[in-house]
């Protein structure tokens, strides 16, 4: 039932139950949101009364080692190489150095092979062109000489008188020569290796380095000093020739240090158009090349005496001739290697004995 309209709900005992009076909501207030910390991780731990249990290490498997025959030891090869090839090898260094060397070592054989194969060829038709005049203009021993008794009617029963050889080795054709070339004077010949044409010019340096064709040549010719003429007593006649490392030329002269050499070899000759000579050696020496050694003409007997005595007494060899004022000299002058001297020439004297 409903008492003062208003509906009544017993509750459990039976009573009516009182009316609820509402209330008004509060204001409610804004919530602040805080920014979530930042959780630390959490560290598990082991319950107490408890020990962490290890992890046990991971254990390599063994190695099966084979039974082999040991292999035989080869011996031990010692490389010899500089210890900064070693250094370098060890840093790691780059070879780039080492094949520049290399290259530039065989540039640099490769240059003198061919430099050297020049030269040689040089040299041979230097000396062709040598041969090629001798062969025509010189010709082999010169026909000996027959003597005839002075009567106009020899005795048949005499014995013949034996023929006398010429004591001019050769003979030579100097019409041949004069056309060939003017400038040639003389032909000096040795046995030992010297048979050569002889200019002569108003310049000393023109046949330096060209042949008796005037062409150009590396070894040159001889030729006689522009002041000076053979035949003039009181003189000295001086002849100039380059000193050939393959022994042409004067180079031969070189020899002329040693005595036993001139034992065997004292005599040369120098032929002319107009006379031949025998050229007897007495001195050979090595002097700078300066004009007190290279005097071509000597005021009187005393001058030309004491350079006559100068020069045998600092000579290589003791000479047998008979060294007078009485004959001109005669004087090969060429290039010297071996001495201390700043510009050195080796001097080779003789005298000028005229042949009948």
């Amino acid at each position: 039932m409903a008492e003062g309209g208003r509906h009544l709900r017993p509750d459990q005992s039976g009573q009516p139950s009182r009316p609820v009076r509402r209330q008004a909501p509060q204001e409610q207030q804004p919530v602040r949101r805080q920014a979530p910390q930042e959780q630390q991780p959490v560290r598990r731990q082991a319950p107490q009364g408890q020990q962490q249990a290890r992890r046990p290490a991971r254990q390599q498997p063994a190695r099966v080692r084979w039974e082999e025959e040991p292999a035989p030891r080869r011996p031990r090869q010692v490389e010899v190489e500089p210890a900064s090839y070693r250094r370098r090898r060890r840093r790691g260094g780059s070879r780039l150095p080492l094949i520049l060397l290399v290259v530039v070592l065989v540039g640099g054989m490769l240059f003198s092979g061919i430099k050297l194969v020049s030269i040689m060829l040089d040299y041979r038709h230097d000396r062709t062109a040598y041969d090629e005049l001798a062969e025509a203009a010189i010709s082999a021993l010169a026909e000996p000489d027959v003597t005839t008794a002075p009567d106009a009617t020899p005795d048949p029963n005499a014995t013949p008188a034996a023929p006398v050889r010429s004591e001019v080795p050769i003979a030579v054709d100097w019409d041949l020569l004069r056309e060939k070339n003017s400038d040639i004077v003389g032909w000096l010949f040795d046995p030992g290796g010297i048979s050569y044409p002889v200019m002569q010019t108003s310049d000393n340096s023109y046949y330096l380095h060209r042949g008796w064709d005037k062409q150009p040549n590396t070894a040159g010719s001889l030729f006689a000093d522009t002041n000076v003429t053979a035949g003039v007593i009181h003189s000295n006649f001086i002849i100039y020739g380059h000193n050939m490392k393959d022994g042409s030329m004067f180079a031969s002269i070189m020899k002329y240090v040693d005595q036993s050499y001139y034992d065997e070899h004292k005599v040369m000759y120098y032929l002319t158009p107009q006379q031949n000579y025998r050229v007897e050696l007495i001195a050979a020496h090595i002097v700078e090349s300066t004009m007190d050694n290279f005097p071509t003409y000597f005021s009187d007997d005393g001058v030309y005496g004491d350079y006559l005595n100068n020069i045998t007494s600092h000579s290589f060899f003791r000479t047998t001739a008979q060294v007078t004022t009485e004959y001109q000299l005669i004087t090969m002058s060429t290039c010297d290697y071996s001495s201390g001297y700043n510009d050195p020439r080796l001097l080779l004297h003789g005298l000028l004995v005229p042949i009948q």
